[in-house]
């Protein structure tokens, strides 16, 4: 039982938020774009089940590789722990890893088999799992070499919106891409805060984030701008994208923002271990604004 509980704690499961929340954007803007649309609740179910699986593989063969590569070590934060606490072994990780994208590519099979058109899904589960395996992984190592930012950009905020709305409507559209750049920026200032957090440690092995590129202050610059874009973003869309004014209640976690926005302005001010819940921080307010903006979005709906 133990076993399993570390297992669980590998897949970092306090970050799901980021992999369930965006297919709701999915679907619910294929009701908005398809009146009357009927769901297929069976191909959504297995839609948010095929994102977390995914997600959870990439967490793993994450810390796997980072770990291997001594990017987490005693006194790094970011990873689940589990390695460096040696409650799993790096062969346990790896194959912890392997079976999660095993199970996940079986959905995304079964759904390319029996969607309407299973062309824009095959293309989306690929770049999925691309994104996902090669993230830490060789050849491409996208986090060791400041393309982090992009791929969860990409894979998270936006296509899984996309991948939700191809299963349910048989088609892509650029509406789910649209209504999904909110919650992709804040998605993406997950990362970011982790990042900044770890400029130190991250320089001693030698890779390359987007903080380390741009420095110290460019990073709080840009915290700044990826966290406050999502409010920009969302009356952008409400003028020129018919997103319903409702979208407005997103507002509502604007302290959030502007608490974080403080602490990442006050960083040279803490401590490490000061500053080292910004990332957990940053995932509470992408949370938050997300509940508010599917609410709005199925008032939008039921209206």
């Amino acid at each position: 039982m133990a076993k399993l509980k570390y297992y669980l704690l590998a897949t970092r499961p306090w970050s799901y938020t980021v992999s369930v929340l965006p297919p709701f954007f999915g679907l619910l803007t294929a009701l908005i774009a398809v009146p009357g649309l009927r769901i297929n609740w069976f191909h959504f179910v297995l839609t948010v089940l095929g994102c977390v699986l995914v997600h959870s593989g990439a967490n793993a063969l994450s810390d796997y590789f980072d770990f291997k590569t001594r990017v987490d070590r005693e006194g790094t934060y970011g990873s689940s722990g589990m390695l460096m606490a040696k409650k799993m072994t790096p062969a346990e990780m790896l194959r912890l890893a392997l079976i999660l994208y095993a199970i996940a590519g079986l959905i995304g099979l079964y759904l390319i088999l029996h969607v309407a058109n299973p062309a824009p899904v095959i293309w989306l589960v690929a770049a999925g799992f691309i994104l996902g395996f090669f993230y830490t992984m060789a050849p491409f190592n996208f986090k060791y070499h400041a393309l982090g930012d992009i791929g969860v950009f990409l894979s998270f905020g936006l296509f899984i919106p996309l991948g939700a709305f191809a299963v349910q409507t048989g088609y892509a559209a650029w509406l789910p891409l649209l209504y999904g750049v909110p919650a992709a920026l804040l998605v993406d200032a997950i990362l970011h805060s982790n990042n900044l957090r770890d400029i130190p440690f991250d320089q001693v092995v030698h890779i390359k984030t987007v903080p380390i590129l741009i420095g110290e202050r460019g990073a709080q610059i840009m915290y700044y701008g990826l966290v406050l874009g999502a409010y920009a973003t969302i009356l952008l869309l409400i003028f020129f994208a018919h997103l319903t004014p409702w979208s407005l209640i997103t507002f509502l976690s604007l302290p959030l923002a502007l608490r974080n926005i403080r602490t990442v302005r006050a960083k040279t001010e803490m401590s490490i271990a000061q500053f080292a819940g910004i990332d957990a921080a940053t995932a509470q307010h992408h949370m938050m604004f997300s509940l508010l903006f599917i609410v709005a979005l199925v008032i939008r709906v039921l209206a």
